[in-house]
């Protein structure tokens, strides 16, 4: 497997091997290397940050960081887990809907909105489902965060989430599902376990709730991890839909920590 630490290993290889080239040719001024030298040497950095860039909007990859996206395949489970909450308004909706079908959920939480949504957590714990970290800012520059104050807020969110329930998550989801260095080596020094999806159902961007709910079910296999959101109108109205037409399937959706065998909360 290809990973961040291989890459740059590889890169600094490739940049040593040119710096001897282009010092044991001499002073020859012939040669495709030699003629185009200051070319490769731009051409290997575009490469390296190109490629190190891109591979940050894969976390699947687990070329910055190991990340879980799917559970077992044993049995037709699968298990739904819906991002940005708590929401006021939303995540009850969401609670009501799960409760009619008794099927367990897990909710990323972003740590600012836990203030004054307190009893939201305690209900989502009470009613059976997981919480898990989603940051505390859910900032868009959360990425470009130094890793200190990344892993500040992982532990803020973790904070909150504890005095709250009493549980501090195991579980943790990346803001916008993006890993970079500064992520991973914040990352590192928690005892979170990055969990992702393979099913992303972009319902906050697709406004066609028949057309998600398809390319959910078109997708649908065991051991899927589906990302929803609370606050979004396909989930506050064409959630009780998609559980319908999953189980329907015969599939079963269990909680994250069944899925994946991992213990959602530290010890």
């Amino acid at each position: 497997m290809v990973t961040f630490r291989r890459f740059t290993l590889f890169f600094f290889l490739m940049l040593f091997s040119l710096n001897l080239w282009m010092l044991f040719s001499g002073k020859s001024t012939t040669g495709f290397i030699y003629e185009h030298a200051s070319f490769l040497y731009v051409l290997l950095a575009i490469l390296y940050f190109g490629i190190s860039f891109t591979m940050a909007f894969l976390p699947c990859s687990n070329f910055h960081h190991p990340v879980i996206c799917r559970g077992r395949t044993d049995g037709n489970k699968i298990a739904l887990t819906f991002d940005d909450g708590p929401d006021k308004v939303k995540t009850p909706l969401v609670l009501e809907i799960l409760d009619k079908y008794n099927v367990p959920a897990t909710f990323f939480c972003i740590g600012k909105n836990i203030a004054g949504n307190e009893h939201l957590l305690i209900k989502i714990h009470e009613s059976g489902h997981l919480i898990g970290n989603h940051s505390f800012s859910h900032s868009r520059w959360f990425d470009l965060f130094s890793a200190g104050r990344i892993k500040s807020e992982l532990l803020e969110s973790n904070r909150l989430i504890k005095q709250a329930t009493g549980l501090a998550p195991h579980f943790f989801r990346p803001p916008f599902g993006v890993i970079n260095p500064m992520v991973s080596k914040a990352l590192k020094k928690t005892l979170l376990q990055t969990v992702c999806w393979n099913i992303r159902s972009f319902d906050t961007l697709n406004r066609n709730p028949g057309k998600v709910n398809h390319n959910i079910l078109r997708q649908l296999r065991p051991g899927s991890i589906i990302l929803l959101h609370d606050h979004t109108l396909f989930t506050e109205h064409s959630l009780d839909k998609l559980i319908s037409d999953i189980l329907g399937a015969g599939f079963y959706i269990v909680p994250l920590d069944n899925l994946l065998q991992i213990p959602a909360y530290e010890p």
